[in-house]
């Protein structure tokens, strides 16, 4: 199941009319999907003029939609704090530390039952995990073995909100390089890893550790997950 799969089923149980999307790049999260109001943030957008012209054509949504060329720090920054947002995507810079302030930024941007879907939670190897400060800094290290694939050490942040913020419902679809769902609500499963833990951590931590340190789902959990919002 693909990220806009998950992103719509979401916007269509909630019928939400406000959606937010942090690092659109090349709009193809961003233009397929379908909702009244639509904001698109990154300080580099990856498409042209023609490109966006031709997607307000397929998808009427996108005729309206906004772009705003920004980091993410500096919108929610100047963000009007009463048009708040029902669904969000954030596909930002791939560092723990970023994530995490777009995750913790968006939720003062949300609405109370509002859902913000996260990627690049589960990364398919270790190498894909590789902590970086941008795509290209993960080029220049010229990993051995390295397909291409990069995101970073978003996983993180999912083991952060688990481990200090019980407010939230926090969980990870095993799908498209791992699909993190947070919400406000009661966390089904406590993770209660330290600040000291959580910064010694690897992926490799994950992948080999007897304890599920996403919460990591199946795919078809999110039906279940659409029943209950």
């Amino acid at each position: 199941m693909l990220r806009t799969d998950v992103i719509q089923k979401i916007i269509d149980k909630k019928k939400a009319l406000r959606y937010l999307e942090i690092g659109v790049n090349n709009g193809d999260s961003f233009f397929p999907i379908e909702i009244a109001q639509k904001v698109g943030v990154d300080p580099s957008f990856a498409f042209s003029e023609e490109r966006k012209l031709e997607w307000a054509s397929k998808n009427l949504c996108n005729a309206t939609a906004q772009y705003i060329d920004a980091t993410s720090d500096a919108f929610f920054a100047s963000a009007n704090p009463i048009e708040r947002f029902d669904v969000a995507f954030i596909d930002g810079l791939h560092t723990y530390e970023q994530s995490l302030q777009d995750v913790l930024n968006t939720l003062d941007n949300l609405n109370e039952n509002g859902v913000i879907v996260m990627h690049d939670c589960k990364p398919p190897h270790v190498l894909a995990a590789c902590p970086a400060q941008s795509l290209q800094a993960a080029i220049d290290m010229n990993l051995p073995g390295w397909d291409g694939n990069w995101c970073g050490d978003v996983w993180k942040t999912i083991c952060y909100l688990r481990s200090n913020r019980k407010d939230l419902r926090v969980f990870v679809l095993d799908c498209d390089f791992g699909l993190g769902i947070v919400m406000k609500g009661k966390p089904d499963i406590d993770l209660n890893l330290s600040k000291d833990e959580l910064d010694k951590m690897t992926y490799e931590d994950v992948l080999n550790g007897k304890e599920n340190f996403l919460n990591l789902k199946d795919e078809n959990y999110l039906f279940e997950f659409l029943e209950t919002i």
